[in-house]
């Protein structure tokens, strides 16, 4: 497997995985877009196998009032569904997790859904803890992610 930052070529790879996870319909147009705004905030890289892109993932670095360190959060993680269980997404969470130390965060966040109990025990399984509960305040009616209530 090989670990590789994002280039704008990467486009359509992304698009594909953003629309696999998230079925929102995502174009490499509007992947350009993202990656141009989000320069030098989200440091974006890929998992290829064989050649094919089937994971990505970011890490967000920002530096805030709060600490000296930056702050640091995985902020997109996506594999695509053929290719999980194969140790891609962890592989993707250490490198970035390596990249959060060397820009010197005193620790990494990532948020999931509470229902993800999948990307949980992920997670839990590399060292992340409960610490915090996330909460979010819609202002569109018409909002891309809705809860799962089972």
């Amino acid at each position: 497997m090989l670990l590789r930052d994002v280039s704008e070529e990467d486009a359509e790879a992304i698009a594909e995985l953003i629309t696999d996870f998230t079925n929102l319909k995502t174009t490499a147009a509007q992947v350009q877009q993202r990656l141009a705004r989000s320069r030098g905030i989200e440091h974006p890289i890929l998992a290829e196998l064989n050649g094919n892109v089937v994971g990505f993932a970011s890490l967000r670095l920002l530096n805030y009032l709060g600490e000296e360190a930056p702050y640091a959060e995985i902020s997109e993680l996506f594999v695509l569904e053929r290719y999980r269980r194969r140790g891609i997404a962890r592989a993707l969470m250490a490198e970035l997790e390596v990249r959060a130390r060397a820009a010197g965060a005193s620790s990494v966040v990532v948020l999931t859904a509470a229902d993800n109990d999948t990307a949980i025990a992920l997670y839990q399984a590399m060292g992340f803890q409960e610490f915090s509960t996330a909460l979010q305040k819609w202002f569109i009616e018409d909002r891309p992610y809705r809860e799962r209530r089972e």
